[in-house]
């Protein structure tokens, strides 16, 4: 992904000829998004201790060029970039907070506060051992909220994806496990509503089902609950 630091100078326009920066500013922002912005999610991941990688399977050919054109255009071209697409971040263990931090570091704290929807894991909650009957949100989770809260401000849209390694605090219908879930998910949203530009959140299950209670608490808490990849809209 793009960085803060590289700087390039474009080429004066020849007389006669329109620069682009000459165009109106709705017919560059036309092409900042007809160029930069992708239909489905940017995938976030990375191996080991290795960089950030991406992956958009319909991104154009080259098409960050436009980052290296002048300050005026990386400027205006970044905001559509990271504001207008949707980041995944791809890790299904406990590591996601380090790839959360790696890509943020990576972009730079301009880049990351141009933020506005990101995809993670949905925090896990847990009992504590020291303390019978109280629950936690384990430090992973806690970890990454935190750092949206602190790095991206202007965030809008949070999805959370529930999978089968993070699922069992909230699939399991023995009493003790409904009690853990209506205590854990009003402190996962109290955590939400810390980041206050966020405006929805979506909760996407990504295994067989959900408890009509669980999903009636989400529902209530104001999450959008979604299976798969079915549309929000």
């Amino acid at each position: 992904m793009d960085s803060e630091d590289g700087r390039t100078q474009s080429r004066p326009a020849t007389p006669g000829s329109i620069s682009f920066v000459g165009l109106p500013k709705g017919i560059r922002q036309d092409i900042y998004k007809r160029v930069l912005v992708v239909a489905h999610p940017i995938y976030l991941f990375q191996d080991g201790g290795s960089r950030v990688e991406t992956f958009a399977p319909d991104r154009p050919t080259r098409w960050l060029a436009l980052l290296y054109v002048n300050q005026q255009v990386r400027g205006e071209a970044r905001a559509v970039l990271y504001g207008m697409n949707r980041f995944n971040l791809v890790d299904t263990r406990q590591q996601e907070v380090g790839l959360l931090r790696s890509f943020l570091n990576c972009i730079g704290f301009v880049n990351a506060d141009l933020l506005s929807h990101l995809s993670i894991s949905f925090p896990v909650a847990e009992r504590m051992e020291d303390q019978p009957g109280e629950v936690k949100i384990r430090e992973d989770g806690l970890q990454s909220l935190r750092l949206l809260q602190e790095k991206c401000t202007n965030l809008t849209t949070l999805e959370m994806f529930i999978h089968s390694k993070n699922s069992s605090f909230l699939t399991k219908t023995d009493e003790d496990s409904s009690h853990l879930a209506q205590e854990a998910l009003p402190r996962i949203d109290a955590q939400l509503k810390a980041i206050p530009s966020l405006k929805k959140i979506i909760v996407r299950v990504y295994i067989g089902a959900l408890p009509p209670l669980v999903t009636d608490l989400m529902q209530g808490l104001g999450w959008v609950v979604l299976f798969g990849d079915r549309s929000c809209n």
